[in-house]
């Protein structure tokens, strides 16, 4: 999935300038819109860690990746982080309705078969009188 970008323009005080500009020679940068790219990354990994969410891995098939790019494109979703955590929780979603739809259908069951086993044990205890009087 090729990244794509946008431009971003921004007004700084002089002196953030210059702090900048040392900066990048310190550190080597190109320019100081590298050490400002660099900045925000680390800006962004740190706030994400603060919104109580987790960064995984995965591979995925080519045609699935490129679906996905396709429907964010078209403005289905804002990001391909975006596109998968909405499929994911779509996915979750359908998992714990499937499970507690299964256990209620294993508690309405038992409801049924304790109802029956009850019934029987009814109608025994009403023939075994009959045939005493």
């Amino acid at each position: 999935m090729p990244a794509r970008s946008a431009r971003l323009n921004i007004r700084l005080p002089e002196e953030d300038l210059r702090e900048l500009e040392a900066i990048r020679e310190r550190t080597g940068h190109g320019s100081v819109s590298d050490v400002a790219r660099d900045a925000i990354a680390c800006y962004l990994e740190e706030e994400s860690t603060s919104w109580n969410s987790e960064k995984i891995t995965a591979t995925i098939p080519a045609a699935l990746a490129e679906d996905i790019d396709m429907f964010v494109a078209s403005g289905d979703a804002t990001d391909v982080s975006q596109a998968v955590t909405l499929a994911l929780t779509a996915w979750v979603d359908d998992r714990k309705r499937y499970h507690l739809e299964g256990r209620d259908a294993v508690r309405r069951k038992i409801a049924e078969a304790l109802e029956e086993r009850d019934t029987r044990k009814g109608m025994s205890r009403i023939a075994s009188r009959m045939n005493i009087q």
